[in-house]
């Protein structure tokens, strides 16, 4: 007779639709660590321009684990959308023109709305936990480097 068990965790009993999705991620070390959830290997990084305003944001990739992302005069909003248990994004404000900041929303965030950096040449590094983005590497404070709002 099979004995049949539930899986049960800190968070209640079974799994997430959440994570669900996030058992079909594979990651290959030494491969890549840019893939899709069916294990494609796609590029290692983006380069975008950001919107001009939250409502008009730039979607980063999920299919990328780098973004390198361009303020300008006409905006620096981009927005990230849930990812997958374990996925990794970093996000590298490359480039800032006319004074704009960068401005990161992602749809689910742990530790805030969003996040901003008035300065080039600064990154952040996400990770997804199943339900929010967490910050995982980069300085974040109130008043310097990225700021979360």
């Amino acid at each position: 007779m099979a004995i049949k068990q539930t899986l049960t965790s800190a968070y209640g009993t079974g799994l997430t639709n959440k994570q669900k999705k996030a058992v079909n991620f594979r990651l290959d070390p030494g491969v890549s660590d840019s893939q899709n959830a069916g294990g494609t290997v796609t590029e290692d990084i983006e380069s975008v321009s950001g919107g001009a305003d939250a409502n008009n944001a730039t979607a980063l990739s999920l299919d990328v684990t780098t973004s390198l992302c361009i303020s300008s005069g006409l905006g620096g909003h981009v927005s990230l959308a849930d990812g997958v248990l374990g996925q990794v994004k970093r996000i590298i404000h490359s480039n800032r023109v006319g004074g704009a900041d960068l401005v990161i929303t992602p749809l689910n965030f742990a530790a805030g709305t969003n996040i901003t950096s008035n300065l080039q040449k600064r990154s952040v590094t996400l990770m997804y936990d199943g339900d929010n983005w967490q910050v995982i590497a980069g300085e974040i404070t109130g008043t310097a480097e990225f700021v979360i709002a």
